[in-house]
């Protein structure tokens, strides 16, 4: 049974997208309590302690390989491990939950425009006119609907922060693919996460210096605990096991599922109420989004018929 959900990859994502959609919600939740450096830190520790066992066997045995790929490594740690998180754990303070989720579903195009600009993957002309529609649902977003702050460029710093953060998972997405096939995804993913650990030592120490906290309460631990597992060691392992095996263009689909699982957690929990402008922006982001993803299901089958 579990051989089998380990081969079935849009299964996997699907899981993987149902633990993202709550990960911006946790960090609003801990937005007035802790710094965003000290919630990714805390996050990367818990990570670390729970996957401890199994990064020791990998260092044992993939010590070579580490040696060979420590700088992809590296990259894919600051890209994927600390930068996606911690740019989203600092852009909730200044934006909902909710817009933080649906800014998040741009990543697919991202990943086909990084894609073609960084490895050469070909684009058709659709793929362009589904990222112009998406671009504009993200300008709603970010913009509330008001034309006249569209005009001026007049955008909220936590929803820039976010496209940032979308970004940085893009570049991981797509160089994670080449280095999946010199080393095993759960190596990738040990080794990702206790570099991002340790680069994450002095910037925590500086930022509790500047800024120490207080004793945490039970709510807020467990939502530290949560975004210590779910989003950042079950979304990993079950991402990068379908990245693996249907590569990043196929999987950036399932990333649209997170808002959808973001924004009913963002209701349910913190009690946001989505907007208007967040419905077309959301809606206008699907639709561009939809139209890579018809094509890439069409390729498919018709591969498979031949």
């Amino acid at each position: 049974m579990v051989q089998r959900l380990g081969n079935a990859p849009y299964l996997l994502l699907v899981g993987a997208a149902f633990f993202w959609g709550g990960n911006a919600v946790a960090g609003k939740f801990l937005a007035g309590s802790l710094p965003p450096v000290t919630i990714s830190f805390i996050r990367l520790a818990i990570g670390v302690l729970i996957m401890s066992p199994v990064i020791i066997r990998l260092f044992k045995r993939e010590m070579a390989a580490l040696r060979e790929n420590l700088k992809m490594l590296v990259f894919l740690a600051v890209t994927g491990v600390i930068g996606f998180n911690l740019l989203i754990y600092w852009a909730v303070n200044y934006t909902s939950a909710i817009n933080a989720t649906l800014l998040n579903s741009t990543s697919p195009l991202f990943i086909f425009l990084l894609s073609a600009l960084l490895i050469g993957e070909k684009m058709e002309l659709k793929y362009w006119v589904s990222m112009a529609i998406s671009f504009i649902g993200v300008l709603f977003v970010i913009t509330h609907g008001s034309f006249e702050r569209m005009i001026a460029l007049q955008f909220n710093t936590g929803d820039l922060i976010m496209v940032l953060a979308v970004i940085s998972w893009a570049l991981y997405s797509i160089f994670i693919k080449k280095l999946s096939g010199k080393m095993p995804s759960l190596a990738i993913f040990g080794f990702t996460l206790a570099i991002g650990f340790l680069l994450m030592i002095p910037a925590v120490a500086v930022e509790l210096a500047v800024e120490p906290v207080d004793a945490l309460t039970l709510g807020e631990w467990s939502a530290l605990f949560y975004i210590g597992i779910f989003p950042s060691i079950c979304s990993f392992l079950l991402w990068n096991r379908a990245v693996a095996m249907i590569g990043p263009s196929k999987a950036s689909i399932s990333l649209n599922l997170i808002p959808v699982f973001g924004a009913g957690a963002a209701f349910l929990v913190l009690g946001e109420v989505i907007t208007l402008p967040q419905v077309i922006g959301g809606c206008l982001v699907f639709i561009g989004v939809f139209i890579t993803s018809f094509t890439k299901k069409k390729s498919v089958q018709l591969a498979e018929e031949a």
